[in-house]
């Protein structure tokens, strides 16, 4: 996986190895791989606990460099793991249309992307223009998720959905007026914010502690987050034997 931040791992430590032809072989946490431009970058003042910390660090690169960043994380990094091919390459990428998306586009071929999206008309006018420039670039959309769409009471009897930042209604719409089907809608959770400043995946809560402590909110998200992924990977073909980004 490569990332802008990466917070499964503590952050810039020159923990890196390399392998024998001199690429660099990416932290594996969770039994996944994961590369970011957050390692890259020099530590700032040190933490609290008198660790280096590149926390508050600004990555103030433009054009050749973040082409050149994008080329290194794709190219001088040991994706194989164990001697095996990688076949899925996920790539988390900041919203808007700069020089990441576009580098990438032109470095290799892209084999789907899924558009990420909150309910405000202002996320939604980043949405119609990365839509263009994908489209611009020839990288397939696989399709739109709406993330924090709504709120289920995690205590309440008979929850209903609370639209706290507005009804998804121009959502629909983007999505029919733009022809790109919609893979699903995750609901606002408390605990998902604190499993990711944790450093731990969400989805590895077990389903009763989910249940117990984030009630039909985190059931529901979890429930619609395997339907993503199955959705995305039947998209994909995985499983052809290909590898695929």
């Amino acid at each position: 996986m490569l990332t802008s931040q990466c917070r499964a791992v503590p952050p810039l430590k020159r923990f890196f190895s390399y392998s024998s032809s001199g690429a660099i072989v990416p932290v594996t946490n969770h039994g996944l791989q994961c590369m970011s431009m957050g390692f890259l970058i020099p530590s700032g003042n040190a933490s609290p606990d008198g660790e280096q910390d590149n926390t508050d660090t600004p990555i103030v690169w433009r054009g050749l460099m973040v082409q050149k960043a994008v080329q290194q994380l794709l190219f001088d990094v040991d994706w194989s793991k164990n001697g095996q091919e990688l076949d899925i390459l996920v790539v988390d990428m900041p919203p808007g249309t700069g020089d990441v998306p576009l580098t990438l586009g032109q470095l290799v071929t892209v084999d789907g992307s899924v558009i990420v999206s909150t309910p405000q008309d202002v996320a939604l006018s980043d949405v119609r223009k990365g839509i263009a420039m994908l489209r611009k670039v020839s990288v397939p959309i696989t399709g739109l998720v709406l993330n924090q769409a709504f709120y289920l009471c995690p205590t309440c009897t008979s929850p209903h959905p609370q639209y706290l930042f507005g009804r998804p209604d121009n959502f629909y719409k983007v999505s029919q007026h733009l022809d790109i089907p919609i893979l699903g809608e995750l609901p606002l959770v408390q605990a998902v914010s604190k499993s990711a400043d944790g450093g731990y995946p969400y989805v590895l809560a077990s389903p009763s502690d989910v249940e117990k402590h984030d009630g039909p909110g985190g059931m529901t998200w979890r429930q619609n987050m395997a339907k993503i992924a199955t959705d995305v990977m039947s998209n994909l073909n995985f499983g052809s034997g290909q590898q695929q980004i």
